[in-house]
This record gives structure tokens, C-alpha cells and sequence, in this order.
């Protein structure tokens, strides 16, 4: 017998009890972080002179300093991509720490750069890979179709090429969910096998997180009404809600029980029956 949604967010009400405080101030981290980094990156491009760009002159016009401070700007974004794969499963870690009844430190938002942070970043880039190779056929048809001035055959093809990108990521989605909390709570295993573990949880488990997931919908528009002021709440009552998802759902299959009845968590036992 799964655990109902309701029954999952008022878990994640009771978690949160008394820990708002912690989980905004966490955003605010988090936020700040990215922000001075993506600052950096857009200040760093504009001196360059990036937004005049000599490549559109011609490549005789093009020095090897310029060469080598664009390449500098297109690896600054991709460190600001890996800063925030990094921060995610520390986010990750404080909110498990909580729903496990446990210290919630704002020192563990680095877990993951103290942790195998290779394995962390492997990980989070593997997912952005997937989605983007499921947009390929889209950005393709798009390209055609521009040059074609979207004659009807290409908007067609437009609007199916959209709907597998919608749905190839949904799925993929779905089926990898869970993989990061995997490795938050087994750092040692392969980025693999948190992809196939996760894949082998969410068997006939699909629909409910995919319902639970549209089940804040509106909770997400309100947020948006209150000029993203209501999402310093909303966001701390998703991420605990999917967290007790993950451990109720890892609890009824080690231990095929009807959910988390009790508040034990069975972390250890699972770790040592599915290392990949």
C-alpha cells in the first residue's frame, strides 16, 4: 500500500515545523552564489566585447587573445553550471537530514564537494545531456523550417518534434528522479548505477510521482501572483515532500511495507543491498 500524497505533504509540514528559517535561508545561499558567479560571466563578456562580435567581420580579423578570452567566458559558464550541479545535493543532503529526524547544517550545502564531487557533477551533467538530446530533433526541424519560411509540412513536424521533446524529458524525468538522492546517501556508488537503481524504483511508481509533482501546480501560480515572494515557502514544502517521497518509496521497497508507518529510517540496510 503506497503512502498517499496527502499523507507525504503532511509529513513534509510536520518536518518543516519550526525550520523555515533554515530552508529560506538555504535559497538565499544559493542564490546569492549563482548570482555573483553568473554576474562575474556577464561582466566578464561584456568587457570583452562580446556583444559586438568580430567573428561576424570575418576570421581575418580575429587575434588568438580574443579566441582564448572567449573560450575563458564559455568556461566560466561552464563553471557556473557545475557550482550549481555541486549545491543541489548538498540542498539535497540538509533536507534528508531533516525528514530523517536528524541535524540539518547549513555546512552541509558543500556535501557534495566534500563528497566525490566528480561523481556529483557526472551525474547532473548526464541528465542535461539527456534532455538536450531529446530537443535535437526539434532544434533541427526549427532550423529547417526557418529556411523554408515554415511552409505547413514543417509546422507540423514542429509541433510533433515539441511533444517528443515534452515527453522524452517527462519520462526521463520520471525515471531518473530519483538517482541524486541515491547518490547523496551512497557517494561511493557508480553515477551509473544510481541512474539504473533509480530507474528499477520508479517501476510502476511513475504515475503517483507524476501526479504528486502536478498536485502543486497551483501552489507554483500563487507563487508566481506574489512576484516570487510566496516560492521562499513553496519551494521548501516541494523539496520536502519529494524528500519524503524518496524515503517512503525506498522504505516500501527494502522492506515491502505498507510506508513509513514508523519514523526509523532503513538507510543502512538499504546501502548494503543495492551497491551497483
Amino acid at each position: 500500500m503506497k503512502t498517499s500524497s496527502s499523507e507525504l505533504k503532511r509529513h513534509a509540514k510536520r518536518t518543516l515545523k519550526g525550520r523555515y528559517g533554515l530552508c529560506i535561508g538555504i535559497q538565499f545561499i544559493e542564490f546569492a552564489i549563482l548570482l555573483a558567479i553568473s554576474l562575474v560571466y556577464i561582466l566578464t563578456s561584456f568587457s570583452m566585447g562580446l556583444v559586438r562580435d568580430p567573428f561576424l567581420n570575418g576570421a581575418r580579423n580575429v587575434s588568438a587573445g580574443y579566441v582564448v578570452l572567449k573560450a575563458g567566458v564559455y568556461i566560466s559558464f561552464l563553471i557556473i553550471l557545475s557550482v550549481y550541479g555541486l549545491l543541489k545535493p548538498g540542498v539535497l543532503k540538509i533536507y534528508m537530514n531533516m525528514c530523517n529526524g536528524q541535524t540539518a547544517k547549513l555546512s552541509d550545502l558543500l556535501f557534495a564537494f566534500q563528497n566525490k564531487p566528480h561523481r556529483f557533477l557526472g551525474l547532473y551533467f548526464i541528465n542535461l545531456l539527456i534532455g538536450f538530446a531529446w530537443g535535437i530533433p526539434y532544434f533541427v526541424v526549427l532550423i529547417v523550417a526557418v529556411i523554408t519560411d515554415f511552409i505547413p509540412v514543417m509546422i507540423v513536424l514542429l509541433v510533433l518534434t515539441y511533444l517528443l521533446l515534452l515527453i522524452g524529458n517527462i519520462f526521463t524525468m520520471l525515471y531518473l528522479s530519483q538517482s541524486m538522492f541515491l547518490l547523496v546517501e551512497s557517494p561511493d556508488q557508480r553515477v551509473i548505477g544510481s541512474l539504473k537503481e533509480s530507474a528499477a524504483m520508479m517501476k510502476g511508481n511513475k504515475g503517483g510521482y507524476f501526479y504528486l509533482l502536478i498536485s502543486f501546480i497551483g501552489m507554483v501560480v500563487l507563487g508566481y501572483c506574489s512576484m516570487g515572494i510566496g516560492f521562499l515557502w513553496i519551494i521548501p514544502y516541494m523539496q520536502a515532500t519529494m524528500t519524503e517521497y524518496y524515503l517512503d518509496l525506498k522504505e516500501r521497497i527494502s522492506h515491502n511495507s505498507p510506508g513509513r508507518g514508523g519514523e526509523t529510517s532503513s538507510q543502512s540496510m538499504w546501502n548494503q543491498e543495492n551497491q551497483w
